[in-house]
């Protein structure tokens, strides 16, 4: 990533003259939170957005989106709900290059806690050598890496996840519940994974209703004091998100492969079939394997359905893809072993760049190899899931 990527994306963005530097994703939200906190203006304005512009571009940007898509340049807004604030608060006075220099310090950290929650709520303890190699293994991964260049939220909001997970399966709901409200800062990564936990809640509402009721609760005081900061955000982030979805169009993998008509019917067929399967299995104890199941199939109908295509999004198959390893002996031959090819894939290919490093002022694109297979992930882990064999009887027994 330092030797060959960054110096290939510098050329191709920076000194070629689209980007005047490459301030990651963290810039929009931090610009957006100094100006409502210290000088009271609204980040989804014009004002913000062109002061974040001229950090990214050296000027403002302006387009009709009538052009071709290749024409349309990404506008860089300030597009979270507005109480993301409240997290940022404390980088206020920070200066940025600072701030860019620790982000992926700390987002890495939170990455390999969530691997920790995660092996935690598996009930797998692991050799220490193993768990270390685990906890790189992610970290060095093209899916996470793209992640921590960019200093993207998302691996916030996915160890908020997992913590939420953890915490619920330790009985402590409440807690859990006001993680989940508090991860709503990325909606789209969230939202089912939030629906489930509240379908869940109602199949035994009296020992589960205070994870409704934290995430209810925490979710009010957040958009309330969203709202007592900056009235009528919700319309305002509302209208950022059309609009971003003009400037910056992403999709699902499922539309991708199979077309935004029959991509977006499958897609509801298998929200569908997840929410009945869901409804039958609401009674699942939260300590037992029949709910961890359930989350990884939530995590991976997200992956599938919804509008995550970049693949740093891909950090919420961290359950699944930990379940596959852990039940190595479990998945098929040919499953193994093109499992193996797909994680080997980008540390193979990686060394051979280093080794042949391939020229770094060029628009060729050979320094992206290494994840050209990451979208495979979002298909190959559910096929997996679905092929493991059934745990031998005697061997679930001494289990």
């Amino acid at each position: 990533m330092h030797r060959v990527l960054l110096p290939w994306e510098c050329y191709v963005n920076v000194q070629r003259g689209q980007l005047k530097a490459q301030m990651g994703d963290l810039y929009p939200r931090w610009v957006g939170t100094r100006e409502l906190l210290l000088n009271g203006r609204n980040p989804y304005g014009k004002e913000v957005s062109t002061e974040i512009q001229i950090g990214f571009y050296g000027r403002a940007i302006e387009q009709s989106y009538d052009k071709p898509a290749s024409e349309i340049i990404d506008e860089q807004r300030f597009v979270y709900p507005v109480y993301v604030v409240f997290l940022l608060a404390p980088t206020l006075h920070v200066d940025f290059s600072v701030l860019q220099i620790w982000t992926p310090w700390v987002f890495g950290a939170l990455t390999a806690a969530g691997v920790w929650l995660w092996m935690e709520i598996l009930h797998w303890r692991p050799p220490a050598l193993v768990m270390v190699s685990l906890i790189l293994l992610v970290l060095s991964s093209p899916q996470i890496d793209q992640g921590l260049r960019l200093r993207q939220f998302g691996l916030f909001v996915a160890f908020l996840i997992a913590l939420a997970c953890w915490c619920v399966t330790r009985e402590r709901s409440s807690i859990g519940g006001v993680l989940l409200a508090v991860a709503t800062i990325k909606p789209q990564m969230v939202a089912l994974c939030v629906a489930w936990f509240l379908l869940w809640s109602i199949g035994d509402w009296r020992k589960r209703w205070p994870l409704a009721a934290g995430f209810g609760v925490t979710l009010t005081l957040l958009v309330g004091a969203g709202e007592l900061l900056l009235p009528g955000w919700p319309r305002r982030f509302l209208e950022g998100l059309e609009a971003y979805r003009r400037y910056f169009p992403t999709t699902s993998p499922l539309r991708l492969v199979f077309g935004d008509w029959a991509g977006g019917m499958l897609s509801v067929l298998i929200v569908v079939g997840l929410a009945a399967y869901s409804w039958r299995k609401r009674k699942a104890a939260a300590n037992s394997d029949e709910f961890v199941q359930l989350l990884a199939l939530v995590f991976i109908t997200t992956g599938l359905v919804l509008p995550l295509l970049t693949p740093y999004n891909q950090v919420l198959l961290l359950l699944p893809v930990l379940m596959l390893i852990r039940d190595w002996a479990r998945l098929p031959q040919v499953g193994r072993i093109g499992f193996t090819a797909l994680l080997a894939w980008p540390f193979v290919v990686s060394l051979a760049l280093l080794v042949h490093t391939p020229r770094l002022d060029s628009l060729n694109r050979v320094p992206l190899l290494p994840s050209v297979l990451a979208l495979l992930f979002p298909f190959v882990v559910p096929l997996l899931m679905y092929f493991r064999q059934e745990e031998p009887a005697e061997l679930a027994r001494n289990s």
